[in-house]
């Protein structure tokens, strides 16, 4: 039996629908429990607000891909699903929490906030773009390297963006930081949880 599909880039391309590339980014579900938890009036109710965001949204994707999937991919639907349920569990409260931060703490654990998530789009970028991106027609041809460089500007960019002037050394430092882990981790990390959501 074929694996399942995990929601990460480096198999979007084998998906027919194109289109939906950006769903299938790790960056993207992390960015969705940031604005979650930016969008609650306490850092506690950001972090849950991320928890509940992130669960209802791997709940969503796999009852599409249960749906309209074919194949493996259907079958193996709601067994992904709770594999990546249980990762959205520990993912969801973290940048939940991280986008609570950013809207309602003090300078410094603004920079660590925003760093964060930051640090996670150039991670998935590098990591599963590094060598799509060495010749630059497949950022045409290929659109999951297309998405994976925009993931990279914006992390970088995200600093800039979010942060005051005060703060923005101390968020490039952070997240120049935690890249380096992410790069480093997210390969063993997806390899893992979509091992376990291969066995069903």
């Amino acid at each position: 039996m074929r694996p399942s599909q995990a929601p990460d880039l480096a198999i979007a391309p084998s998906l027919r629908w194109t289109a939906f590339i950006p769903v299938n980014a790790i960056g993207a579900w992390l960015g969705v429990s940031f604005v979650l938890g930016a969008s609650a009036r306490t850092i506690p109710t950001g972090a849950l607000g991320g928890l509940v965001g992130l669960v209802s949204a791997v709940g969503a994707y796999y009852l599409f891909i249960g749906i309209l999937g074919e194949g493996f991919r259907a079958i193996g639907a709601s067994h992904a699903a709770m594999v990546w349920g249980a990762v959205a569990l520990l993912a969801g409260p973290l940048f939940g929490l991280g986008g609570g931060t950013w809207r309602h703490a003090m300078v410094g654990p603004r920079a660590i906030s925003v760093a964060l998530l930051a640090a996670a789009w150039i991670g998935e970028g590098v990591y599963f773009g590094a060598g799509r991106h060495a010749r630059l027609d497949a950022l045409i041809t290929d659109p999951g390297a297309l998405v994976l460089a925009a993931e990279v500007a914006l992390g970088v960019a995200l600093p800039w963006l979010l942060l005051g002037r005060g703060d923005r050394l101390r968020g490039y430092i952070a997240t120049f930081a935690l890249a380096a882990v992410a790069v480093a981790a997210i390969g063993p990390v997806v390899t893992f949880s979509r091992g376990i959501a291969d066995r069903f």
